[in-house]
């Protein structure tokens, strides 16, 4: 109890609020239960009258009362801002990397399974609004099985199918996703088209279909996936006409918002708070589209310094961006080790028994992990390597040599380099959302379930 009455303590004295000079009087148990009672009050607890607020066209009950202070002023307690100095130091690194690496950094390998342009747009446009960790393995393939289940007619008429084909049922939030699939399904019934004819039926204009997608209800296509998809249709060239492609923005992830936060190219006042405050994503949606400015502030400044290497869009910097911000931004990636004779050496996990330099001693010499490092905060030539070659496959490691490409941006190995990780989302709707933990000042309990 010591620990959280110096922590009401601290707060005060970071307020420049005195302590009466009796408090505590010796019950810190009760000072405690009425700290954290009104801690749970203003953050967590709603109340009759409470009001309102608007999103998405739905009107919901505020949360608490740190709701509506949240929704008001978080833009301003943030202050997210882009930093042009960092964003032209980032544009030189990519030129440098696409200039001595080639374009092909920047390429998606898409495995379409040899399926015409009508039927790879059927599959990904009934796939993109869905919500991956990770895309499905082989989803064109899926064609093949049956191309019936990617009618529209047949999503609409029965979503649920199309998700457990998909094998899509598994997966968390399975009352948002039969909405998308239906609700996709009917957009281009709506509009008697199919997924291949959306870019003519919006005059084949990028920002044009990327805002109607973005614009139709419940279809699960905000910016993120809709700036995706577009980028996607046309590096596929099943939409390769289109034009003002430069308006598509890089589908920000927590990986590119990582790396535009480590990288200082977009910063804050203050760290990223939790998705536990985080109520009705608003940090989330805000740091989103920061990051998105960001990344079209470092597009903008590769243009101006070498239009020969830079790409026509900022979405084409999506993917290796997105492979850096899971690559070389894993503070979990790099352990370091000391063995039994003394010997600090660094390895990719931390499951190693044996000293890799006593290799040849007998009986073998045991090692213990000690440390963990981001890949970019060991020097290259001390990675872990077989025959010269960094021991990870598939991994842009291997492809830089251990040296990430923003090196001279984010500086790793200086006190300059801060850490900071991105913001995560807690789902509004759901079973598993916000508006399934309300929780009544005079009831108690309530919150989020697993």
């Amino acid at each position: 109890m010591e620990q959280f009455i110096q922590f009401i303590r601290s707060t005060n004295e970071q307020l420049g609020i005195e302590a009466p000079s009796n408090w505590p009087d010796g019950n810190d148990l009760n000072y405690s239960r009425v700290f954290l009672n009104k801690l749970n009050e203003y953050f967590f607890q709603t109340h009759d009258g409470i009001g309102n607020t608007c999103l998405n066209d739905e009107e919901y009950q505020y949360f608490s009362e740190f709701h509506r202070i949240w929704e008001a002023n978080h833009v301003e307690l943030l202050n997210a801002r882009v930093d042009a100095e960092q964003a032209h130091r980032a544009a030189q690194s990519l030129s440098q990397a696409v200039r001595r690496y080639g374009d092909s950094i920047l390429r998606l390998d898409y495995d379409t399974a040899g399926l015409s342009l009508p039927a790879i747009a059927q599959v990904r446009f009934f796939t993109a609004n869905q919500d991956f960790r990770r895309p499905p393995e082989g989803q064109y393939q899926r064609y093949y099985d049956d191309p019936t289940r990617f009618d529209a007619q047949e999503i609409a008429d029965s979503p649920s199918d199309f998700l457990t084909f998909m094998g899509m049922t598994r997966l968390s939030q399975s009352d948002k996703r039969l909405d998308f699939a239906r609700n996709a399904a009917n957009f281009l019934l709506q509009n008697h088209i199919s997924a291949y004819q959306v870019a003519e039926s919006c005059n084949n204009d990028a920002g044009g279909i990327r805002d109607c997608l973005v614009s139709t209800p419940n279809m699960g296509y905000g910016l993120k996936k809709a700036n995706m998809l577009v980028r996607d249709m046309y590096e596929m060239d099943v939409w390769p006409g289109l034009q003002n492609f430069n308006l598509i923005d890089v589908s920000s992830d927590i990986n590119t918002m990582k790396l535009a936060l480590r990288s200082r190219i977009l910063q804050t006042d203050i760290p990223l708070v939790s998705s536990f405050l985080d109520i009705f994503c608003y940090q989330y949606s805000y740091i989103d589209g920061m990051s998105a400015k960001a990344w079209r502030t470092a597009w903008e400044q590769w243009c101006l310094i070498d239009p020969e290497t830079a790409p026509a869009s900022p979405c084409q910097m999506d993917f290796l961006l997105y492979r850096i911000g899971k690559d070389y931004c894993d503070d979990k990636r790099v352990v370091e080790y000391l063995c039994e004779n003394g010997h600090v050496f660094f390895y990719f996990n931390a499951r190693l028994r044996n000293c890799r330099l006593c290799a040849t001693t007998r009986p073998r010499v045991r090692a213990f992990p000690r440390a963990r490092f981001f890949p970019c905060q060991v020097e290259s030539e001390r990675l872990p390597r077989e025959n010269g070659r960094i021991m990870l496959n598939n991994n842009l490691l291997q492809t830089f040599n251990g040296v990430c490409i923003f090196e001279d941006t984010c500086l790793p190995m200086t006190e300059l380099f801060s850490p900071f990780d991105p913001p995560r989302s807690i789902s509004i709707k759901g079973k598993t959302s916000w508006t399934d933990s309300y929780s009544y000042k005079e009831k108690g309990g309530g919150g989020m379930m697993g």
